[in-house]
C-alpha cells in the first residue's frame, strides 16, 4: 500500500499544479502585448495593494481593500495611457491624494501606511509594462527578466537544500544560504546567456546582467521577509494555492523589475541588446 503524501510533498504537488494553471494565460498576455498584458500588469498591482493592505490594515474592512486595489490599478492604467497622452500624468499625483481622503472619510483614519504598498504594486507593474512596449526586443527582455527571477528562485532552493551552509540572515530568512545565493546567480547567469545566443547577442553582458539580477532579486526577498517578521505573519496572503500570496511570488520582482526598466531607460535600449561599445 502507498503511503500518504507527505505535507513537504502535497505542498509541492499542489505548487507544480498551480503554476501548470497559471503561466500559459500568463504567457499569453506576454505575447499578445498591448491592452491584453496591461490588463494583466494592472490586476498584479491590484493583487499586490490588497495584500498589502491586509497585511499593514488587517482592521481597515473591505470597502478600503477594494479601494486600495482599484487605486493600483487605475496608477498603472494612466501611466500607461501617459505613454500617448502626457496629460495623464496629472492623474499620478491626483489619485493617491483621492485615495487618502477617501481612506480617511471611510475608516476615520489617515492610514498613510497604505501610501506605501501602491508604490509598491505600481512601480514593479509600470516597469514590466514600459519594457513589454520597447520596440526592440520587447517581448523577449520583459519574459528573461521575469524568468530570469523565477529560475533565481528554483536553483536557490536547489543549491540551497543541496549544498546547504552557512546562512545569509538568520534572524530574517532563516532558510537563504550562501549556497543557494550562488546557485541563484548561476542559474540566472545560465539562462540569460542562453537567451543571449539564442537573439545573437553578447552571452557575457547578459549572463553577468543576469547574475545582478538573482542578486537583487534576493534583496526583494530579505525585504519582503523583513516585513512579514515584523507584521509577525507567515505569508502575504493565500491568493495561490500552494505559494501563498502574490507578494510572496513577486517580491524579487518588485526590486528587479523598476531598477532594470530605469537602467534600460537610461541607456536607450534593452539590455538584451547591450554591447561592449
Amino acid at each position: 500500500m502507498t503511503p500518504p503524501p507527505s505535507g513537504r510533498s502535497r505542498e509541492l504537488l499542489l505548487r507544480i499544479v498551480s503554476s501548470l494553471v497559471i503561466l500559459p494565460p500568463v504567457i499569453l498576455m506576454f505575447w499578445l502585448g498591448d491592452f491584453y498584458f496591461l490588463a494583466l500588469v494592472a490586476a498584479l498591482a491590484a493583487a499586490m495593494a490588497w495584500e498589502w493592505c491586509s497585511l499593514v490594515a488587517p482592521d481597515g474592512g473591505l470597502t478600503v481593500s477594494r479601494l486600495t486595489a482599484l487605486i493600483a490599478a487605475l496608477l498603472v492604467g494612466a501611466a500607461a495611457f501617459a505613454f500617448w497622452q502626457p496629460v495623464a500624468l496629472l492623474a499620478l499625483g491626483g489619485l493617491p491624494l483621492l485615495y487618502v481622503l477617501v481612506v480617511r472619510t471611510v475608516s476615520g483614519a489617515w492610514r498613510l501606511r497604505l501610501l506605501p504598498g501602491l508604490l509598491v504594486a505600481f512601480c514593479p507593474a509600470i516597469a514590466i509594462y514600459w519594457v513589454r512596449q520597447m520596440p526592440e526586443a520587447g517581448l523577449e527582455t520583459a519574459l528573461w527578466l521575469a524568468f530570469s527571477v523565477v529560475i533565481t528562485d528554483v536553483a536557490a532552493y536547489a543549491a540551497g537544500r543541496t549544498i546547504g551552509g552557512p546562512k545569509i540572515w538568520r534572524r530574517i530568512s532563516p532558510n537563504k544560504t550562501w549556497a543557494g545565493l550562488v546557485g541563484g546567480m548561476a542559474g540566472s547567469a545560465g539562462f540569460g546567456a542562453g537567451i543571449a545566443v539564442y537573439l545573437e547577442q553578447a552571452p557575457v553582458i547578459v549572463a553577468l546582467a543576469g547574475a545582478a539580477i538573482a542578486v537583487v532579486a534576493q534583496a526583494g526577498d530579505f525585504a519582503e521577509s523583513a516585513l512579514k517578521r515584523y507584521l509577525d505573519v507567515k505569508d502575504s496572503g493565500h491568493l495561490i494555492p500552494g505559494h501563498g500570496g502574490i507578494l510572496d511570488r513577486v517580491d524579487g520582482q518588485i526590486t528587479v523589475l523598476p531598477l532594470a526598466a530605469a537602467l534600460m531607460l537610461f541607456s536607450g535600449k534593452s539590455i538584451l541588446l547591450w554591447s561592449w561599445f
